[in-house]
Formats: structure tokens, C-alpha cells, sequence
């Protein structure tokens, strides 16, 4: 006899949803019952059409091949013998009555009529041999049935509907309770930190506890992953300093010796250049270490002046065909050297790809958010790769085709801005491609403790 494992689940998902599907089934029976009722009533209106119509087949095949006046009798005599069954019956030849009870019309099939003073009255006639014989009885609780079964049914189906409202949603959670659960355990794992212990023990259910090992296996295997990420981003940090420390040095000794005005101002602008560039790499190795979305505000900052100053150090055939329209300062708090190259990026990825068209900067404020806008005037960007974009090293066919470029420009976009809280995206456009960067509205408060 196999030995009983006692940390083995005890139960299973698939037991504790039958359970939940049984209650909503017993629900459901009551709408089953209201079905079964009106079932009920057709055969008990189907077993008395076919008893009238045994006694009508009974009549017209015994006057078969008789004379009118030898029918009339065996009909007359069929009616005595049925009244004391409640049924009277009638024999016609044609329209014409031969014989039985004169209030009876001649009718063919089963059908419902009326007789003086009684209200409902059951006809069934057979016609053979040339003759047509009726059979009607009166019945009254069938039509009863009839009258109230609706109602029966109405009541019955609303009373189901009403108690399974009530109660699945509360069933539906008793049942799911155990992912739910799961769910929470996982929502409350922050970035960077171990796993929780309870996510190390087993689940009570078979299916929660494989979903729950396959999700601890999954992170750890991230966990390591990221880890080997940030060994490689701190050894790439490491030997992009050195070389831009050493450049920056010398091009600092070499502007302290006598140069000619348009070297010292070239020196001058290399060293700007580079300063700027080992900034960005230090604030781009963090972005890349996962703190995007939680960057401090380094400064208060205008983003109009950051457009501005972009759009002046394009080269003049590029800025000349660069339009603005900053209808508001877009004061917010950031990282200006992050917020440059997001502008720059966007910038020039529209020059790149609107050939000789013009290109459009919009910066307007919206009630909580500041929108800023490039447009261009080039091929647009199909729907189906409007998200793709922002992933690295991605380009679309027509990119590849005849643009040069890595990929990264959109990339690092859409980094920055979630850096600074913001959205990046594309919106349909009938002509070119439309970026729209949505950053949050910094509270006037915020900008004045800068």
C-alpha cells in the first residue's frame, strides 16, 4: 500500500470549481422545473386528444359500409354508452349530422372550443370510410394549468436569476480565492527584492501549487539574469568612465596652452561635448540598472527652453526646416541632460525620415498633463509596429530598406520618458508620424521648492 504523502496538496482546484458548479446547477434546476411544468401540460393535453380520438376511430370504423339510417343508430348508441365517461360524440356525413349530440360541430383534428355554458370544451374528430365522427369532452384544469404555467415559470425563472446574481459572484470568488491569493503574494514583490517566504511553500491545490512553483522558478531565473545584467552594465560603466575622464583631461591641458581662436573655441566645444556625454552615460547606466520610472528631479527645468536649445544646435539645412510652436514653458522637474537627448532623438529620428519635408514641434499644457508633439511629413509608421518602435534595436522594413541607423534613438525615448513618469506613443495620422510624449503636470508647489 502506497505510503501517504503529507505535505502533498490536500485537495485540488478542479474538486473546488465542481463544487462551485454544483451550486450554480442546483440554481439552475429551478428554471429546469419551470421547463418540466410547461412539458407536463403538453403530455397531459396530448393523452387526452389521443383518448378522444380512440373513441372517435372506435365510432367511424364501426358504421363502416353501413346505411345512413343503421349508423344514425350505432351512433346514438355510442353516445349513451360515453355519457357516462363525461364525453359526447357526434357522427356527420359531410356537413350533415347523422347521429349523437346536435351541439357538436364538425371539426377535423384536436382543437379547443366552446359549448353553451361551458367554457372549455376539447374536440377531436376522425374522418374514414367517408364519414367524419367528433368526440368532445369539457376540461377545465387543464386550462387552468394552462393559464397559470406562465406565470409559474415567470416567477420560478426571476426567483433563479435573482439568487444566482446573489451568489455566484460570491461563489465565482470562494473559487478563485486560491489564485487570488497568488496573485497578491506576487503583486507585493518589489523590484530588486527577494522572494517572500510564502511563495516558497506549497499551496493547498495541486493547480495553484505548479503555478505557483513554475512562477518561483521564472523569477529566480530573472533574478539571476538581472544580476548578471548589472554586473555587466557596472564593468560597462567602468571602462566608458576611464576613456572619457582621460579625453576630458586632456583636452582640459590642452586649453590651458596658447591656441589659435578658432582651435581654443573647437577645444572648447569638445570638451562641452564630452562632459555632456560622460554625464548622459552615467545617468543612462542607472536608467539601465531598472530604475526608470523612480528618477529624483535633479532641477526645475523648462521643457521649451530644452526644444529650443535642440532646434538651435541642428545644422542650418536641418533647422531650417524645423517649425515650433511652444505654447507654454512646460516647467517640470528632471534630469535636463536625459530630457535633452529625448528631444534630440525624437528631433532628428523626424528629420531622418521626412526626407526634404518639414518637420513640426508642439508644446502646449493640458489640464495634469504637458504634451509635447513632433511631426513630420515621411512615410508614417504602420499600426502594427507603433509599439515595436520602442523596443531596442528594432526597425521597421521600410527603415531597414534605405535609412541608416541602430534602432536606439525611439528606444531611448521612450526610457527617458518613463524616467520622468511620461508616455511615449504614436498617434494615427492620415500624413508622416506623429509622436506624442505625455509627461504628468508638476504641482506648482513641487516647482517651488526647487
Amino acid at each position: 500500500m502506497e505510503a501517504t504523502n503529507p505535505s502533498r496538496p490536500r485537495d485540488t482546484l478542479v474538486r473546488r470549481l465542481s463544487r462551485a458548479m454544483l451550486g450554480l446547477a442546483l440554481v439552475s434546476s429551478a428554471l429546469t422545473a419551470g421547463a418540466t411544468g410547461l412539458l407536463a401540460y403538453q403530455m397531459l393535453l396530448t393523452a387526452e386528444d389521443r383518448r378522444l380520438t380512440d373513441f372517435a376511430v372506435d365510432l367511424v370504423e364501426e358504421v363502416a359500409g353501413l346505411e345512413d339510417a343503421r349508423a344514425r343508430e350505432e351512433a346514438i348508441a355510442e353516445q349513451e354508452e360515453l355519457r357516462a365517461f363525461g364525453v359526447r360524440i357526434s357522427l356527420f356525413d359531410g356537413d350533415t349530422l347523422l347521429g349523437g349530440e346536435p351541439s357538436i360541430p364538425p371539426v377535423s383534428g384536436c382543437e379547443w372550443g366552446r359549448a353553451p355554458g361551458e367554457e372549455h370544451v376539447r374536440r377531436c374528430g376522425v374522418a374514414a370510410h367517408g364519414r367524419l365522427a367528433v368526440a368532445e369532452e369539457v376540461l377545465e384544469s387543464i386550462p387552468r394549468i394552462r393559464t397559470w404555467l406562465p406565470l409559474a415559470v415567470l416567477l420560478t425563472s426571476v426567483g433563479a436569476a435573482l439568487m444566482s446574481l446573489v451568489l455566484s459572484r460570491r461563489v465565482a470568488r470562494w473559487a478563485a480565492r486560491p489564485l487570488t491569493e497568488l496573485g497578491e503574494s506576487l503583486a507585493r514583490i518589489q523590484p530588486g527584492a527577494d522572494i517572500p517566504e510564502p511563495l516558497h511553500a506549497e499551496a493547498r491545490y495541486e493547480e495553484v501549487n505548479t503555478v505557483r512553483a513554475a512562477l518561483v522558478d521564472l523569477l529566480g531565473r530573472l533574478r539571476a539574469a538581472l544580476e548578471q545584467s548589472r554586473r555587466f552594465s557596472a564593468n560597462a560603466a567602468h571602462e566608458l568612465r576611464t576613456p572619457l575622464a582621460t579625453l576630458r583631461a586632456e583636452l582640459e591641458l590642452e586649453s590651458e596652452n596658447p591656441q589659435p581662436p578658432a582651435t581654443a573655441a573647437a577645444l572648447a566645444r569638445m570638451h562641452r561635448t564630452v562632459t555632456s556625454l560622460g554625464t548622459l552615460v552615467d545617468r543612462l547606466l542607472v536608467l539601465a540598472e531598472g530604475t526608470e520610472g523612480t528618477l529624483a528631479p535633479v532641477e526645475t527645468l523648462s521643457l521649451a527652453d530644452i526644444v529650443e536649445d535642440v532646434v538651435r544646435a541642428l545644422p542650418e539645412d536641418a533647422r531650417g526646416r524645423v517649425d515650433t510652436d511652444l505654447q507654454a514653458p512646460g516647467l517640470m522637474q528632471g534630469d535636463s541632460q536625459l530630457l535633452r537627448q529625448l528631444v534630440d532623438n525624437g528631433v532628428e529620428n523626424a528629420l531622418k525620415f521626412s526626407g526634404s519635408g518639414r518637420v513640426t514641434v508642439l508644446l502646449r499644457e493640458t489640464e495634469g498633463t504637458t504634451l509635447l508633439d513632433i511631426l513630420d511629413e515621411g512615410p508614417g509608421i504602420a499600426r502594427e509596429d507603433s509599439e515595436r518602435v520602442f523596443e531596442p534595436f528594432y526597425r521597421t522594413p521600410s527603415a531597414r530598406a534605405g535609412k541608416p541607423g541602430n534602432g536606439i534613438g525611439l528606444s531611448l525615448v521612450a526610457l527617458v520618458a518613463r524616467a520622468h513618469g511620461a508616455h511615449a506613443g504614436f498617434l494615427p495620422t492620415s500624413k508622416g508620424a506623429h509622436l506624442r510624449l505625455t509627461f504628468p503636470a508638476t504641482r506648482p508647489d513641487a516647482l517651488a521648492k526647487d
